[in-house]
């Protein structure tokens, strides 16, 4: 679980970067490493992390 943690975080960051260098909003690279990481694509996250992705996703609306 921490491996896919880390590849999110550095993947999201790199394709954020990369958005943000060709003038996109940076929120489009986090949208593309959850579609390239996610099980549909490369399959990279650990299932346990997919299974409490309900949980993650109140905790970052309450950061919001």
């Amino acid at each position: 679980m921490l491996i896919s943690l880390s590849y999110i975080f550095l993947v999201g960051m790199f394709l954020s970067w990369i958005c943000k260098k060709v003038e996109l909003p940076g929120l489009l690279g986090m949208i593309f490493t959850g579609i390239l990481l996610g099980p549909y694509c490369l399959g990279l996250i650990d299932s346990s992390l997919l299974n409490i992705s309900s949980e993650l996703r109140k905790i970052a609306l309450i950061m919001a």
